[in-house]
């Protein structure tokens, strides 16, 4: 089953009312349990191309499908809960909300979805645990080494348990050994919780575990 299906996309930027053309026909397919990378040189439209994927961002024509929903159909005031119900994000720079412990953190899309709320602690302290880090869960951002709050970045985005995971240069912060610690990590949990994922990265270690690899040029996808 398709997780992710676009065809023939076009998306266009506009400057002084002249159009440029990032995405040009492309099409794409994510299948159910699949690690699909996007690689590219810098701005050829893999942040764009997420975006789109997360409804975050409008294209022009084409299809784009993502779990069964047509996102070019969905009202502007229920794209938030396309986005609460059907998708996580794993960010570069993991967007922890500073005034919150890292348990804090990762309950909040639980809370957000209306999970019981007698598990949903649990389910939170379930998964940091799960990513090493069941000794930092009072922490805040700010006593958390980087290495740390990614790990906590991947445990949000994983406790709802989501078939799809959209992930943005999810390494780029990072030194090598953190790096490749996430990366092992991701992987793991991908095995154990068959999540689809699409990663956008510059990091071509963290492309080459995926399943797929594909690269943009010239507005259009080709496989590696």
């Amino acid at each position: 089953m398709e997780i992710v299906k676009i065809q023939n996309l076009n998306k266009s930027y506009y400057k002084n009312e002249k159009a440029f053309n990032i995405l040009s026909d492309l099409n794409f397919s994510v299948e159910e349990s699949e690690i699909v990378s996007v690689e590219g040189a810098s701005g050829v439209g893999k942040s764009t191309l997420l975006n789109i994927l997360g409804a975050m961002d409008f294209f022009d024509t084409g299809i784009v499908e993502v779990c069964g929903i047509s996102i070019g159909k969905i009202p502007e005031r229920e794209k938030e809960i396309f986005r609460s119900e059907k998708i996580s994000f794993i960010f570069q720079h993991h967007l922890l909300l500073p005034d919150f412990t890292a348990l804090e953190n990762v309950m909040i899309p639980l809370l957000i979805n209306k999970a019981n709320k007698q598990n949903v602690r649990q389910m939170a302290v379930e998964i940091l645990d799960r990513v090493g880090l069941g000794n930092r869960l009072d922490n805040f951002p700010s006593e958390l080494s980087g290495g740390e709050s990614a790990r906590v970045g991947v445990a949000r985005a994983l406790v709802s348990r989501k078939k799809l995971i959209l992930a943005d240069e999810p390494t780029g912060n990072l030194d090598r050994e953190n790096s490749r610690n996430l990366m092992n990590l991701i992987l793991e949990l991908q095995r154990e919780f068959r999540f689809s994922m699409v990663i956008v990265t510059h990091d071509l270690e963290l492309a080459s575990l995926s399943h797929r690899r594909n690269k943009i040029v010239s507005g259009q996808l080709q496989p590696i």
